[in-house]
């Protein structure tokens, strides 16, 4: 295979053997993505192991030399790219251990009074954390908020109010030494000191008329040297603990909200003057108390919430416990149920009694309102019910009985909507009464119609002398009742559409050759996919009974 000068080769298999050993390497850097490789350099090593394989095979330095130029013209043009591309700025070393220095701090000369400053203001922040979960947390904050103020400014009387977003109003939260009141006493309140100072504690204003309100409205921070010259203070009489001196009123407000929580009101006596300088420190100690209010401010928005979860979802697992687990067989019908609880809500209700050969009851409950209370209003209902389906009182009867009750016994407001069914299957004839937004509906097989059965009334727990009516009709084989809450029909999709009532009952006459149970899951898999990934804000619960 070789010349006798083919031992001059052997150069030329050792670089096509380096070659390949560069290529592998390369291949495996460039699979572990550890630097970044050109499918140009690969190129180029082919050419080059081919040429030093074929020159041994085929000596001659003209083909050599030639493959060779064209190994350096594949990779010429990625040398040249890389040689006057614009360079990658050099990241900065990250410093050794002894290299690293602290920043120095140079802090101005502070003023004792300065000083007192921040370290009243940093007990606030500390206050406030250490409030979290005690009963008085809050109330001992702002109690220490005010004396710290009227000590800080040599003040006579401070008060802290707070403002009421729901009452629309800003009310007395502390109060602390003589505070001569700068609003319009009611008239008939003697001019005792005691009796105004303590009318002032508990007193509460509209955020308007008044100094307070008219603070916290504008937000702006204000000190009053000449109350009398200021119309919206009022000097109610001649007495001394009456007369009025110098007042500064500053603003609290929530940090990152820019909204006005609070208000800060101190006083000083007549003959006495709040300086610019007690204003100022004033101010500076409001952006300490504004720290310190929206940490207690979250941390008890933040409790109450995870009480409401806790309670509701109490609430949810007692729910779940109510209703029928698993049915005996019921006489003459077939009986279907859909039943979608939305978390922390706890309002629907269900029960299927068959109590009597000639009687079996069902009754479908949606009271308003959330978590426990709802639950207690419930269950109490739910009760009454399951004991008095047993005797042979009408529907309309026990529903009134009901309602007497929970109007009597409940001391809050919650109201039920309910309706009651019972049916003879010996007679085939359906009783029922209903209280409130649930109907009942009466599919006939014979007409193949929907007729809406129920009658407008009030729900259970809102007057205590209200007689609920008793309904009677005959049924055939076929036909189909129909009863659901109203957070079916009312239930949203993505677009803010609701399902409708004409869509439920669309889905129960084109289906009603089908069982109760087949009608219910129908009406589920429709909901589904009427609502896709969509939260539901209220209960949905529909009861079908399709006579056999």
């Amino acid at each position: 295979m070789f010349r006798s000068d083919a031992i001059a080769y052997l150069p030329l298999l050792g670089t096509a053997i380096l070659a390949t050993v560069l290529f592998v390497f390369l291949a495996v850097i460039k699979g572990r993505k550890t630097a970044k490789v050109s499918y140009l350099t690969f190129l180029a090593l082919v050419i080059l192991i081919s040429d030093c394989v074929y020159t041994v095979y085929n000596p001659g330095i003209t083909n050599f030399v030639l493959l060779l130029l064209l190994a350096a013209a594949v990779l010429l043009p990625y040398l040249v790219m890389l040689a006057f591309a614009k360079p990658k700025a050099e990241e900065p070393k990250a410093p050794l251990a002894e290299e690293i220095k602290k920043p120095e701090i140079v802090v101005e000369d502070l003023k004792p009074e300065e000083v007192n400053l921040i370290e009243k203001g940093r007990s606030f922040v500390s206050m406030a954390s250490d409030s979290f979960g005690k009963k008085d947390g809050m109330q001992n904050l702002l109690d220490e908020i005010n004396k710290t103020f009227v000590e800080i400014t040599g003040a006579d009387g401070g008060a802290v109010l707070m403002v009421d977003d729901f009452e629309d109003s800003i009310n007395v939260k502390s109060f602390t030494g003589v505070f001569p009141p700068p609003y319009r006493l009611p008239e008939d309140l003697p001019h005792k000191e005691l009796r105004v100072s303590t009318s002032f504690k508990f007193a509460n204003f509209a955020l308007r008329d008044n100094i307070f309100g008219e603070i916290a409205s504008s937000g702006k921070a204000e000190i009053i040297n000449s109350p009398k010259n200021d119309p919206r203070i009022i000097e109610n009489g001649p007495e001394d603990f009456l007369k009025l001196g110098s007042f500064i009123f500053i603003p609290v407000r929530l940090p990152g909200r820019d909204v006005v929580i609070g208000l800060i009101a101190l006083s000083k006596n007549p003959g006495r003057e709040f300086t610019q300088e007690e204003f100022d420190w004033a101010l500076t100690l409001t952006g300490f108390v504004e720290s310190a209010l929206k940490t207690t401010i979250n941390f008890q928005v933040y409790s109450e919430k995870n009480e409401i979860s806790k309670e509701s979802k109490i609430a949810e697992n007692l729910q779940n416990i109510l209703l029928p687990k698993k049915l005996p067989p019921l006489p003459g019908i077939s009986f279907g149920s859909y039943a979608v609880h939305t978390e922390g809500v706890c309002s629907d209700s269900f029960d299927v009694l068959p109590v009597r050969p000639d009687r079996t009851s069902l009754f479908l409950m949606d009271v308003a309102g959330k978590g426990t209370n709802s639950f207690l209003v419930m269950s109490m209902i739910r009760s009454m019910i399951r004991l008095l389906v047993n005797t042979p009182q009408p529907a309309g009867t026990i529903l009134s009985l009901a309602n007497r009750e929970i109007c009597g016994e409940v001391n809050f407001e919650h109201f039920a909507s309910v309706a009651l069914i019972n049916y003879n299957a010996q007679k085939k004839t359906v009783q029922f009464s209903s209280a409130g937004t649930t109907p009942v509906f009466l599919y006939s097989a014979q007409k193949q119609t929907i007729e809406r059965k129920s009658l407008a009334s009030e729900p259970l727990g809102v007057e205590k002398t209200t007689s609920y009516k008793d309904i009677q009709f005959t049924v055939s084989e076929g036909d189909i009742i129909i009863t659901y809450t109203d957070g079916l029909v009312e239930a949203l999709d993505s677009a803010g559409k609701q399902y409708s009532l004409n869509r439920l009952l669309s889905i129960v006459k084109t289906n009603s050759k089908s069982s109760g149970k087949q009608i219910a899951d129908l009406v589920k898999a429709d909901m589904k996919q009427f609502v896709g990934s969509e939260v539901l804000h209220d209960d949905q619960t529909l009861l079908a009974v399709k006579i056999q």
